[in-house]
């Protein structure tokens, strides 16, 4: 299994198709939000990154793609500010829309714009014309 919890079911994932929902309690679980969310449309996957240090926890939020886009929509308008079933009176109201396509490819597979710190794009050494210092080679080693 990956760094995050994931329920893979058949491939063939659409950002449009994918609900970002943000304000999970730690205790929530895929199975759980599987349950929630199951009721608006076949569920194609859901992630639910954790933090980097402590695999343990995860970090608040989780990406649910459903097989139509009309499925994602119907859990939006039902969830967003919303409590999620077996949470009521905690306090804790999800907040949910559609994912946006950069965040959603590097927290699940690091293939968005986010993938790796801003001075090792091309465009930022271009645009200052060097290299890191981490990447400089020191005179003598």
């Amino acid at each position: 299994m990956q760094n995050d919890t994931a329920m893979n079911l058949p491939s063939g994932s659409n950002k449009k198709n994918t609900v970002y929902v943000a304000g999970l309690a730690p205790e929530v679980s895929a199975d759980q939000l599987l349950a929630a969310f199951v009721t608006f449309g076949d569920i194609i996957d859901i992630k639910i990154p954790h933090e980097i240090h402590d695999q343990s926890k995860h970090r608040g939020f989780a990406f649910i793609t459903f097989s139509h886009p009309s499925d994602a929509q119907d859990a939006i308008d039902n969830f967003d500010l919303n409590e999620l079933p077996g949470y009521q009176g905690r306090g804790k109201f999800l907040k949910c829309s559609l994912a946006n396509p950069d965040r959603f490819a590097s927290e699940g597979g690091g293939s968005g714009r986010f993938d790796k710190a801003i001075w090792a794009t091309d465009q930022w050494q271009q645009a200052h014309g060097e290299k890191p210092r981490d990447e400089v080679e020191v005179e003598g080693q």
